[in-house]
C-alpha cells in the first residue's frame, strides 16, 4: 500500500467534497430565492395585478436561509462540544482505563501509549467498552487536547497485539487529520440545513385556533421542498466525507505502524463478524456515532467505504474474510505496564520508544508471539536527552519548510554523527543559513528509531520542489557523503533512496514479472536477487551465514554466487531488477531476510545499522515493513 499516495488522494477528494458543501449552501440559497420568486410572480398572474418585489426581497430571502443554517449550525456545534470526548465514551457504556486490570487492559494501554510517540500527538485517555462483544472502536472529541479512544472488549479479547495495534492506529489517524472536528462541523451545518425544511413545516402549522395564514400555505411549501432536497443533499455528502476520512485513517494506520497486516487483521476479522452478524453492538448507539467507528452499519447514507473495498486499498488484491475466535491467553508472556507518554522521565532517558514496543522489547515481543524481538533502540540515545526533548524537536523538525531548512536537515541526517569531514562539509553547504545549528541540534536530538523515518518525510516534502532545489540537494549530499574518503555501505543505501524519492533514479521500462514464488523466476532474476542480498550481508551480523540462509530455496551449489557485494553500478543493476518483482512479492522478500536476519542475531537484537538496511531496502522496493521490522521505528508525522 502506497500510504502516502491514498493519504493525498483522500485530502482532495475530502476538499473537493467540502467545496461541494460550499455550493450546496448557494444552490439552497438560489432556490429558495428562485422558488419565492416564482411564487410571487405566479400570484401577481393570477390576480391580474402588476405586484412590485417587496424591499430587499432577495437579501431577506438570503439572511433567512443563512440564519437558519449557520446559525443553526452554531448553535448546534456548542451544544456537540460540551462535555468532549469523554461525555461521548460514557454515553456509549464506556469505562475510563486508568488502572489496567487484565494483561489485554495493559496491552491496550501501553499500545496507546506507543501510538502517542508514533503520531506525536497528546495521549488521549482511554475507555473501555466492556459489554461489547464486536470488535470495534471510536474517537472522539473536539481536538486532539481532549480525544479519547475507546475500545470495544471484542477487540481485546479476538485481536492479537499486532491488530490491535492496527486498530488504534486508525484512530489515530482521525485524531492527527482532525477528523473529529470535521465531523462535528459537518454534523452541525447538516442540522442547520434540516432547519430550513423544519421553519417550512412550522409555516404550514395552524394556530390555536385551527387556521393557516395565507402567507404560510404560500411561502412554507418552498421551505419545506428546498429544506428537505439540501437536508438530504447533505446527508449524502457528509457521509461521502466520512468515506474518505476512513481510507485516509487506514493509510495514516499503515504509515504509524509501517504495517498493513495489523489493520488488514482487523478489518477481514470484522468483514467476517459482520457476514455472520456478530459485530452487533449491545449498547453503542451505531447509527448515531456511525461516523466516529471503525466499521459502522451499511445503507444508502453508509459513513464508511465498504470492507473489501478497504481490504482491497491495503492489500493490493482481495483477500478473504478471517474468523476471530477469541484469544488465549494462557500461555503468552505478562506485559507490564509501562509509564505513560505524558510522565516520562525525570532526567535521563525515560523510555524506548518504537511503534511496537516501549523498553522491555522482549517482554512485549513474547506476549505478542514474536519468536525474536527486534532491537528496541532508544528513541532519545544522546546522554542527557530525554522524551520531552525529543518530542520537541520533533514538533520543531514538522514545522520546517524553506529549501534551506529542509536541505540542512537531510544533509544533518545523512552525516555520519563522529566524522569531522563530514561536519564540515555540512557547514559549507548550510553557509548563510541563521537557524541551520538549531536545525543540525533537532536532528542530533533524535534517536535510532527516529533518524530514518524522518528523513524519509523530508524527502518527500522536498520531492515537490523544484527541480533545482532537488538537484542541488543530490550534490550537495554527494559531496557530504564523500567528503571523509569513503562512502559506507548504507550511505548507498541511502543515495539510492535519494534518488528515487527526488525523481533521480533512471525510469525503468520493464513490465512488473507476473509470477509469485521466486523459486519460478529465471536464473538471472534470482542471481540479482542474490547481488542485491549479498551487498545487504555488509550491514548484518553474520552476513556470509545469513546471505545463504537467505538464498538457500532459491540457489544452490554452484548456482549460488559467492556472497560478494556489486560495485555500485552493479547495485543499481540488481536493484532494477528487484523492482521489477511482483507486488506480491516484494514483501514476503522482506519479511524473509528479516526472519533469516533474526535468527542468525545470536549476540542479542539486530543493531541499528542492520535494521536501517532492511527498512531502506523495502522502501526502495516500495512494500509495507513486516511487523518484526515495524516494531523498531517511531513514525514521523509532520
Amino acid at each position: 500500500m502506497r500510504f502516502r499516495q491514498q493519504q493525498d488522494d483522500a485530502h482532495r477528494a475530502t476538499q473537493r467534497l467540502l467545496l461541494l458543501f460550499a455550493l450546496l449552501l448557494a444552490g439552497l440559497v438560489v432556490a429558495v430565492n428562485g422558488l419565492l420568486l416564482g411564487v410571487w410572480l405566479g400570484l401577481g398572474w393570477l390576480l391580474s395585478w402588476e405586484l412590485a418585489l417587496p424591499p430587499l426581497f432577495f437579501e431577506t430571502n438570503t439572511a433567512v436561509v443563512l440564519l437558519f443554517v449557520l446559525g443553526g449550525a452554531w448553535v448546534e456545534l456548542a451544544r456537540l462540544r460540551e462535555g468532549g470526548g469523554a461525555h461521548v465514551a460514557r454515553w456509549a457504556g464506556g469505562r475510563e482505563l486508568l488502572d489496567a486490570r487484565h494483561l489485554s487492559e495493559r496491552r491496550l494501554l501501553n499500545i496507546v501509549d506507543e501510538m502517542a510517540i508514533a503520531s506525536a500527538l497528546p495521549r488521549p485517555a482511554v475507555y473501555l467498552l466492556d459489554r461489547e462483544d464486536a470488535i470495534n472502536a471510536f474517537a472522539a472529541g473536539w481536538s486532539g487536547d481532549d480525544a479519547i479512544v475507546a475500545v470495544t472488549q471484542g477487540a481485546l479479547d479476538r485481536l492479537t497485539r499486532d491488530e490491535l495495534q492496527g486498530l488504534v492506529a486508525h484512530e489515530f489517524g482521525h485524531i492527527h487529520h482532525d477528523d473529529l472536528r470535521l465531523n462535528m462541523q459537518l454534523l452541525s451545518l447538516v442540522w442547520g440545513l434540516s432547519l430550513v425544511h423544519g421553519y417550512g413545516l412550522k409555516l404550514l402549522e395552524s394556530d390555536d385556533s385551527g387556521r393557516r395564514s395565507a402567507f404560510g400555505l404560500l411561502v412554507g411549501p418552498v421551505f419545506v421542498a428546498a429544506g428537505l432536497l439540501g437536508w438530504l443533499a447533505g446527508q449524502l455528502l457528509q457521509a461521502a466525507v466520512s468515506r474518505q476520512r476512513e481510507l485516509l485513517a487506514d493509510a495514516s494506520a499503515v504509515q504509524f505502524t509501517r504495517s498493513r497486516d495489523g489493520l488488514g487483521g482487523v478489518l477481514r476479522k470484522v468483514w467476517h463478524q459482520s457476514r455472520h452478524r456478530e459485530d452487533r453492538l449491545r449498547r453503542v448507539p451505531a447509527r448515531l456515532l456511525a461516523a466516529m467507528l471503525l466499521q459502522a452499519p451499511a445503507d444508502w447514507l453508509a459513513t464508511h467505504p465498504p470492507l473489501p473495498e478497504r481490504l482491497r486499498r491495503l492489500y493490493g488484491r482481495a483477500v478473504a474474510p478471517l474468523p476471530a475466535p477469541r484469544l488465549e491467553t494462557g500461555g503468552q508472556v505478562d506485559e507490564p505496564r509501562r509509564a505513560p507518554v505524558m510522565a516520562a522521565a525525570q532526567g535521563a532517558v525515560a523510555f524506548a520508544p518504537a511503534v511496537a514496543t516501549v523498553q522491555a522489547a522482549a517482554a512485549t515481543s513474547a506476549a505478542s508471539a514474536v519468536a525474536t524481538p527486534v532491537s528496541p533502540a532508544a528513541s532519545a540515545s544522546a546522554v542527557g536527552v530525554t522524551a520531552q526533548d525529543e518530542r520537541d524537536a520533533m514538533a520543531r523538525l514538522a514545522r520546517l519548510n524553506g529549501p534551506g531548512e529542509l536541505r540542512a536537515a537531510i544533509l544533518a541526517l545523512l552525516a555520519t554523527p563522529d566524522s569531522r569531514r563530514e561536519h564540515l562539509a555540512w557547514q559549507e553547504a548550510t553557509a548563510g543559513l541563521g537557524n541551520a545549528r538549531t536545525v543540525r541540534e533537532d536532528t542530533a536530538t533524535l534517536g535510532p528509531a527516529s533518524r530514518l523515518p524522518w528523513l524519509e518525510l523530508l524527502l518527500d516534502r522536498v520531492a515537490a520542489a523544484p527541480l533545482g532545489d532537488r538537484q542541488q540537494l543530490m550534490a550537495a549530499a554527494r559531496r557530504l557523503m564523500s567528503a571523509d574518503g569513503q562512502i559506507r555501505p548504507i550511505d548507498r543505501l541511502r543515495w539510492l533512496l535519494m534518488r528515487q524519492r527526488l525523481g533521480d533514479a533512471p525510469a525503468g521500462s520493464r513490465t512488473a514479472a507476473t509470477f509469485t514464488d521466486l523459486a519460478e523466476a529465471s536464473l538471472h532474476t534470482r542471481r540479482e536477487v542474490a547481488r542485491f542480498t549479498a551487498f545487504l550481508a555488509r550491514l548484518l551480523p553474520d552476513g556470509s551465514v545469513w546471505y545463504e540462509d537467505v538464498m538457500r530455496p532459491w540457489l544452490s551449489g554452484d548456482a549460488l554466487p559467492a556472497c560478494e557485494a556489486p560495485d555500485a553500478d552493479g547495485l543499481v543493476q540488481a536493484l532494477q531488477e528487484l523492482q521489477t518483482l511482483s507486488w506480491m512479492l516484494k514483501p514476503r522478500l522482506v519479511r524473509h531476510w528479516t526472519e533469516a536476519a533474526l535468527r542468525h542475531s545470536s549476540a542479542g537484537p539486530l543493531p541499528d545499522e542492520a535494521c536501517d538496511a532492511l527498512r531502506l531496502a523495502a522502501a526502495l522496493l516500495d512494500t509495507p515493513l513486516p511487523p518484526e521490522l515495524a516494531r523498531r521505528y517511531v513514525e514521523a508525522v509532520g
